[in-house]
């Protein structure tokens, strides 16, 4: 007998779920996200890929229904960075609101990602016909140059060593997965990654995930991290310059 095809999924149902949860939406008035759901479209992406690869200068807002995307480039001498990294229930690309604004980075696909894809000028439409929602694009905007301010103030003041602790203890929450046998928490991250976040080579992050493994804070493995001990990687990240340095 044969079986019967598996049921395809509703983009339109995908796509409110995702809104429902991503963190600065979820509080908006079901009617507003019933509205945005009608103008969006999801958008299925492998690992690497780069998103909005046939049209990069699209004006977009991204919502990460699942996966994870990096924000980055490369420089002038050919050397990759990352800026940021956004997971589900987050939201990104609201900067591409703003008209002819050259960008120096894009987005890819850290992992196999579904994104949901919303056009800038409808998303801006929308927030005109209801301007009390654009407080909280305003509390996100200022929640993230705090956070930028931070990150600048610790490269400039902080050793290699402080700077990779914090980055992982600032990854985890966001992520990591619990590890299989409960202890810990795993980041499917490469050390090119962690070197192209932090604008330092390759060696040298190896080096520093070799000194945090010797002290019990971490194990590794090729593309993960477990963090055994979170409260350690935050003492590790607020300490000041390691002996000898």
């Amino acid at each position: 007998m044969r079986s019967k095809p598996a049921p395809v999924a509703d983009p339109s149902a995908l796509i409110r779920r995702a809104l429902g949860l991503c963190r600065m939406l979820r509080n908006w008035p079901p009617e507003v996200l019933d509205e945005l759901t009608a103008l969006s479209r999801l958008g299925r992406y492998e690992r690497h890929q780069q998103v909005r690869a046939a049209d990069p200068k699209r004006r977009e807002v991204l919502v990460v229904a699942s996966g994870c995307v990096e924000v980055g480039g490369v420089d002038a001498t050919g050397s990759r960075f990352v800026l940021s990294m956004h997971s589900a229930g987050d939201i990104v690309g609201l900067a591409r609101l703003l008209e002819h604004t050259q960008f120096v980075y894009d987005y890819h696909a850290h992992q196999p990602t579904v994104l949901v894809e919303i056009p800038g000028e409808s998303f801006l439409a929308l927030l005109d016909a209801h301007p009390l929602l654009w407080k909280d694009i305003c509390l996100l905007v200022l929640a993230r140059m705090h956070e930028l301010i931070v990150v600048q103030q610790r490269h400039a003041f902080s050793n290699i060593d402080n700077r990779v602790a914090e980055l992982l203890a600032r990854l985890a929450p966001t992520h990591g997965q619990p590890a299989p046998d409960g202890q810990g928490v795993v980041l499917r991250i490469s050390q090119s990654d962690l070197a192209a976040m932090l604008s330092v080579s390759r060696q040298t992050i190896n080096k520093e995930l070799r000194l945090l493994e010797q002290r019990g804070l971490l194990q590794a493995a090729y593309g993960r991290l477990t963090l055994v001990d979170l409260a350690g990687l935050g003492r590790a990240a607020a300490a000041g310059p390691a002996m000898g340095q």
